[in-house]
């Protein structure tokens, strides 16, 4: 993967970048490729001499005591080649901005979308949610003790609900619903619940889940059908528990 020449990636890193950052890796990559005389149309130049500043390809800096990967020599090779692809899809697409984790989308039929992207559990949320919840996904990765604390679980439910969120803006919301836009046609329903706009991945991989997000944000169309559909499963859910409990929801019902 790597090449030898006189070209020097660091020179081209934007140090100006926060460390710490999706961006500040997504551009060490870019810094080692975009102008590298050997790199031809595609990426594949890993950034050199950067173990320990950026988190890629793992997701995490490797430190003292920390869990050593499960993964194989060959699936980290794999690894870096799908981020580095993912690197040259941001850096050349002029409908993705990126700050720090955070990335706007703008769709081709005028829809933006945001979302953060975290490595640490490799989940997207929210735009500018990630420090509200990550404490509380750390207590959920390690059992989320003391459930019994009302606090606690109102914490990690908001936690919860937030991970494979993202948000659309420009959105009017009317009693918790949005009309789908209009350059979608055919729909069996013309509103969606606001707070649901989730989807999950279909990568095993986080850049390719990434990526793939990304491209049907870009292509502003079949992201519609799929919230759709979630939409149209939603109520029929709510329809069959309302038809077995019409009088409410009883207390142990998620015992049932």
């Amino acid at each position: 993967m790597n090449k030898t020449s006189n070209f020097d990636g660091w020179k081209f890193i934007d140090w100006g970048i926060e460390l710490d950052t999706l961006e500040f890796d997504l551009a060490a990559i870019r810094a080692h490729n975009e102008n590298n005389p050997l790199i031809k149309e595609i990426w594949t130049q890993w950034p050199i001499e950067m173990e320990g500043i950026i988190h890629l390809p793992l997701g995490y800096i490797s430190k003292k005591g920390h869990k050593e990967s499960k993964l194989s020599s060959e699936q980290i090779n794999q690894l870096k080649n799908h981020w580095l692809e993912f690197a040259q899809f941001v850096w050349q697409s002029p409908n993705i901005e990126l700050e720090e984790n955070t990335f706007t989308v703008f769709g081709n039929h005028g829809t933006i979308f945001s979302f953060d992207a975290n490595l640490e559990f490799s989940v997207w949320l929210p735009p500018k949610t990630t420090s509200r919840h990550i404490q509380a996904l750390r207590a959920i990765r390690k059992g989320a003790r003391n459930r019994s604390n009302l606090d606690n679980q109102i914490i990690y439910m908001e936690a919860s609900i937030a991970t494979w969120k993202f948000e659309i803006k420009g959105l009017e919301e009317e009693l918790g619903f949005c009309d789908f836009p209009n350059h979608i046609e055919g729909l069996e329903l013309k509103q969606f619940e606001t707070w649901s706009t989730h989807l999950y991945p279909e990568s095993d991989n986080f850049p390719n889940s990434l990526q793939s997000l990304i491209q049907i944000m870009i292509e502003d169309e079949s992201i519609w059908l799929k919230l759709h559909a979630q939409e149209l499963a939603r109520r029929a859910d709510l329809e069959e528990w309302n038809r077995k409990w019409p009088n409410g929801r009883p207390d142990d019902w998620m015992y049932l």
